[in-house]
């Protein structure tokens, strides 16, 4: 008992992963730190470059490729993550899971998927649709979810119950994929409304995981250490907020004059309308 509670307190900065540490030189400070800062500021200034270019032709083809990529892979990861969640129902969190080369293996592709990820941004660039849908929440969840996925990994907890947050990740992308490669042939989707609603069920059920660790089943999880617990508790707090308050917030720096004055005038259209 007392080796279970040590291992539930106890972090090893320099455990790197256990099955596969041929990948360790994935999770150096570059690149799961310095990576993402320069995801940051390509962002930024691709945005400002391309406000007065036009967008290539190639784009469009290139998006319904990459939905595509993305439909396979995460579909890859969905089906190889789903034994350690929902067959174990009622445990469908996967809680007092046992580490394993599966779990880690795929939880690694995760992790490397989120660089995947950052052509959402570039694609939102080059159709200039960056001052509109380019939000904080956006750039915020872009840039942090691999770092979160990476430190699991580098601590060696990249694995057991954490698979449950990569496999319902993975069954979201595979669902939005499939949605934008459907919208991008140009056939309405009557479910759009349904996507949305499920991507904020998901950071629930992903809080609600971390609840079950940390409170409501924590005699049952024995691998996984409570801090990771709490950094999941709090990393979905802050994307359960900004999803449902900030879902749309781009901020000013990214607009224009004008799209900041129409923004002011409809503003103060909705004030008066209210007024009266």
């Amino acid at each position: 008992m007392l080796g279970d509670a040590a291992r539930q307190d106890a972090l090893d900065f320099d455990a790197g992963m256990k099955y596969n540490p041929d990948y360790n030189f994935l999770l150096t400070p570059f690149v799961l730190y310095g990576l993402p800062a320069c995801y940051l500021v390509a962002a930024i200034s691709g945005h400002f470059l391309m406000r007065n270019a036009a967008t290539p032709s190639w784009v469009k083809p290139a998006m319904q490729l990459y939905n595509i990529a993305q439909v396979v892979l995460c579909t890859y990861m969905a089906v190889g993550m789903w034994p350690a969640t929902f067959p174990n129902f009622p445990n469908v969190f996967g809680i007092g899971t046992e580490y394993s080369a599966a779990g880690e293996w795929f939880i690694l592709v995760h992790f490397l998927s989120k660089f995947m990820d950052w052509c959402d941004t570039l694609w939102m660039i080059l159709k200039k649709k960056s001052s509109v849908q380019m939000s904080f929440l956006h750039l915020y969840h872009h840039a942090t979810i691999g770092v979160v996925w990476g430190f699991l990994l580098s601590l060696g907890h990249g694995n057991g119950t954490a698979q449950y947050g990569a496999f319902i990740n993975s069954v979201t992308h595979v669902i939005m994929y499939t949605h934008y490669f459907v919208t991008g042939l140009g056939i309405n989707n009557p479910l759009k409304n349904w996507v949305t609603t499920w991507q904020i069920t998901q950071f629930y059920s992903c809080f609600l995981h971390a609840l079950c660790v940390l409170f409501f089943l924590p005699s049952m999880e024995v691998h996984f250490p409570r801090q990771l617990g709490w950094l999941q508790f709090c990393y979905h707090l802050t994307m359960i907020y900004l999803f449902t308050f900030k879902l749309r917030w781009v901020p000013s720096f990214l607009k224009t004059g004008d799209e900041l004055a129409k923004e002011a005038a409809a503003a103060k259209k909705k004030r008066t309308a209210k007024a009266h």
